[in-house]
């Protein structure tokens, strides 16, 4: 598997995550206790934000599984279990730390900062198994 295609495939495995998932953070917004006006408003601008935040998450992982390919060599793992260990030691190796700062930091509720938890989690794995799958190939 080459550097483009991992990271390509990154790519698009956080950019599928992303569409599904934004349809869940309109329910949450509507549904919210805090009033509407806390949440940015959905603009051309602010979609493109979160879907270019997402698509480099997921080539930067892309990038970083290319790196780690000797790791799958050396244990024969099957290519979805390599992608669970893959996509989940990012969520908590990289993204766990700054999501923890960013609960210091910013006041979101419990439920916010689990939300934002679940959506870094589901976008690691899914392109940790995406990457797995492709090099599989």
């Amino acid at each position: 598997m080459d550097l483009s295609t991992s990271i390509s495939t990154g790519a698009a495995a956080s950019l599928a995550v992303a569409l599904i998932l934004r349809p869940l953070w309109s329910r949450i917004a509507i549904h919210s206790k805090h009033p509407l006006d806390q949440w940015i408003p959905i603009s051309t601008r602010t979609e493109a934000l979160y879907l270019a935040a997402h698509a480099i998450a997921g080539a930067t992982q892309g990038v970083l599984f290319w790196l780690s390919w000797g790791f799958a060599a050396l244990y024969h793992l099957s290519w979805w279990t390599h992608g669970l260990i893959i996509g989940l030691s990012y969520s908590l190796l990289l993204m766990l730390p700054l999501l923890i700062a960013c609960a210091a930091v910013i006041r979101i509720s419990k439920s916010m900062w689990w939300l934002l938890l679940g959506e870094t989690v589901m976008t690691c794995t899914a392109v940790g198994l995406a990457c797995s799958w492709n090099w599989m190939q």
